[in-house]
């Protein structure tokens, strides 16, 4: 019973957000959910295969600026800071990340996804309000 008014709850503050910071949420648990499927099955050009072929050119270059600047933030090694190419750190990252626990990749998969869409929205909100905003669709997506 708590849960479904919780959850009920969550939904109702997540349209009260701006539909645009929700565009960005979304495209950014798109990238994640990418990047944690190739923990299984890594693809050659993690690039194309992360990044929907629906967005626009202009997005897509805020999305390859963030993700260069973000990956780089969040390396759980220091080896993938070596790497120029976004295409070879992305895939270092990932391969680190492959070996951690599930529960970390998830949260590390998490807090990238925030740090994407508050990239994508111009970093207009606190930090902390794109972690809750991305946590909660997450939460409800899955439910």
């Amino acid at each position: 019973m708590f849960c479904t008014n919780a959850n009920a709850e969550i939904k109702s503050a997540l349209k009260q957000f701006d539909r645009y910071v929700n565009t960005h949420v979304e495209t950014a648990l798109q990238i994640t959910t990418a990047l944690k499927n190739m923990l299984s099955s890594p693809a050659a050009d993690i690039i194309t295969a992360i990044i929907p072929g629906t967005v626009d050119d202009v997005l897509r270059t805020q999305l390859l600026n963030a993700l260069n600047k973000i990956t780089e933030a969040l390396s759980i090694v220091d080896s993938c800071k070596q790497f120029t190419d976004l295409n070879d750190k992305l895939k270092c990252f990932v391969q680190q990340l492959s070996q951690r626990d599930p529960q970390l990749q998830d949260a590390v998969l998490l807090k990238l996804s925030s740090l994407l869409a508050a990239e994508l929205d111009g970093q207009k909100l606190k930090q902390s309000l794109y972690d809750l905003y991305t946590q909660a669709k997450y939460v409800t997506a899955s439910n």
